[in-house]
């Protein structure tokens, strides 16, 4: 989308909720050089909330990039971040992800930047890991603010066949 199809975007938004708190995903929204901009139109706009929801790797990469973000307006960054493990990471997203995860908490604690850890639990992959996921977000409190999970659902690249209800997990069973 042009910036200008995301300014109209904005107003769309404006018109049917008034301010609200705006979360901008994908794909991966970080493939995108003019983010910034996107941010600090919506800021523009008055959006007092703008979160990021990204797998981390060009806030690992890049300190700057992070500041350049927070400067823009951004408030939050929602990080994908599946687990404490080498075989939670090589299960969920081919390889071991733990460094670059913590680089890019580390940048965005560097640009003043919270962080919600998302992990997106599977059964048998990192469901055993829970705890140890929150008790990593404490430990990077006050820069992780938060731990939110999501078990995951069976669509799109994931098989449309998922496993028999008993292999789920849900919510409340979290």
């Amino acid at each position: 989308l042009s910036l200008a199809q995301i300014e109209a975007m904005y107003e769309t938004i404006l018109v049917a909720s008034g301010v609200c708190n705006i979360q901008l995903s994908g794909g991966e929204p970080t493939v995108r050089d003019d983010l910034t901009d996107i941010v600090r139109l919506g800021v523009h706009k008055g959006f007092t909330f703008i979160q990021l929801n990204t797998n981390g790797l060009r806030l690992a990469d890049d300190p700057a990039y992070a500041v350049s973000l927070k400067e823009a307006g951004l408030a939050s960054v929602f990080l994908q971040f599946d687990g404490i493990t080498d075989r939670a990471h090589r299960s969920l997203r081919g390889r071991d992800l733990r460094s670059i995860k913590e680089r890019a908490i580390r940048h965005c604690a560097g640009a003043g930047l919270g962080v919600v850890l998302v992990a997106t639990l599977v059964p048998g992959v990192n469901t055993e890991e829970i705890f140890a996921i929150i008790r990593y977000g404490v430990s990077h409190a006050p820069t992780v603010r938060g731990v939110h999970f999501q078990p995951i659902s069976y669509f799109g690249r994931y098989p449309r066949s998922g496993p028999a209800d008993s292999k789920r997990i849900t919510l409340p069973e979290v």
